[in-house]
């Protein structure tokens, strides 16, 4: 294997995936948090509905040892400094959010397209 480190799966003969880690987690999030179903999700990505079915068996799999259901630090009263400094740090995300939106939409406007749509079926 060309990257130290990566484990192969198991499998036949332990291959590795041809498909990045971010996109099994994409398409097995897709299929839990939306209304798709796995044929759907398939079709819409071009790929057998057994890929998709192991994909969200994989996440479901990785995610229950990756992220424990309990947070790790209790959750404690914030004081009223920290609590300002979350909100404030909130507003600025929310502007960011908002600026970067806005940009989107003019580049949609100026190139006839739509960036947003494009970016999801990549």
């Amino acid at each position: 294997m060309s990257i130290k480190n990566e484990r192969p799966s198991k499998g036949k003969g332990g291959r590795v995936s041809p498909h990045s880690e971010s996109f099994r987690v994409q398409l097995a999030l897709e299929y839990i948090q939306g209304s798709y179903s796995y044929p759907q999700v398939a079709r819409k990505y071009g790929l057998p509905e057994h890929t998709i079915i192991s994909f969200v068996s994989w996440y479901r799999k990785t995610q229950t040892q990756l992220m424990p259901e309990e947070p790790l630090i209790p959750n404690e009263p914030l004081s009223s400094e920290d609590r300002k400094g979350l909100e404030k740090r909130l507003v600025l995300a929310e502007m960011k959010i908002a600026a970067l939106e806005k940009v989107i939409a003019i580049a949609n406007q100026e190139y006839n397209t739509d960036l947003k749509k494009k970016a999801a079926t990549k």
